[in-house]
């Protein structure tokens, strides 16, 4: 209950801030975005096309509703209020993780209801489930990524760290050509997210090594987002 409580009182402050018309203009634009892709291409490199566009929403809505969720209580200095709450710390940034769950949950609506317009086919409809599955996954990762920069970094810094980490694992992503070092990319959760697409596109899941290697970043930097929440608390 008290999760729930705490929740719903992040989903007001959510509400009545610039982030949801924010995120409502950037799911607009990314939606119209692909509605330009081909509707002739075969099934799988249509998926391919729309790929990229899932992954910046992923990162899009984990950045606008996680990369300042910790840092603005100590910027507003609201952070005394909110630690001196008898409810456990793990509920407190729970709750602040929920936020941008729900956006997901809204966001993956509004992509269902925008494939049915389009009348891609049941082929077209699994890859789509497909890419929403891996893009949830990474989803998890950037949210972990991004509590964990917002609780360790105070104040305005936060989320200028969270724009550079979220263009690091854009970029990083196998969908961009760029010319990186096969290292830096296996650090990036979004590289791992397009591996087990890649995969599961292709009919059969070759390797469960990305799915793993994305649990378990999921794990750690919610684990690290905790510790560093703890620690904001003792250091404030």
């Amino acid at each position: 209950m008290a999760l729930w409580a705490s929740a719903r009182k992040e989903l007001l402050v959510a509400l009545r801030s610039w982030r949801v018309l924010a995120y409502a203009f950037f799911l607009a634009a990314v939606i119209l975005l692909g509605s330009y892709v081909s509707r002739d291409d075969f099934p799988y490199e249509t998926a391919l096309a729309q790929g990229p566009l899932l992954t910046l929403l992923a990162l899009g809505c984990a950045f606008i509703f996680a990369a300042d969720a910790v840092s603005r209580e100590h910027e507003r200095g609201t952070a005394p209020m909110l630690f001196g709450t008898p409810a456990k710390r793990w509920t407190l940034l729970g709750a602040k993780a929920i936020v941008p769950v729900v956006a997901w949950a809204f966001t993956v609506a509004a992509l269902a209801a925008a494939f049915l317009s389009l009348g891609l086919g049941s082929q077209f409809a699994v890859l789509f489930l497909v890419e929403l599955g891996c893009a949830t996954l990474l989803l998890g990762a950037a949210v972990g990524i991004l509590l964990f920069i917002s609780a360790a970094v105070k104040g305005r810094g936060a989320p200028f760290a969270g724009v550079v980490v979220v263009l690091f694992m854009f970029m990083s992503s196998g969908y961009i050509p760029l010319d990186l070092a096969g290292g830096a990319r296996m650090l990036s959760p979004s590289y791992h997210e397009y591996l087990l697409f890649d995969d599961l596109v292709d009919g059969a899941l070759d390797s469960a090594l990305p799915v793993i290697l994305l649990l378990l970043e999921i794990v750690m930097f919610f684990w690290l987002a905790m510790w560093a929440f703890r620690r904001s608390e003792v250091s404030r």
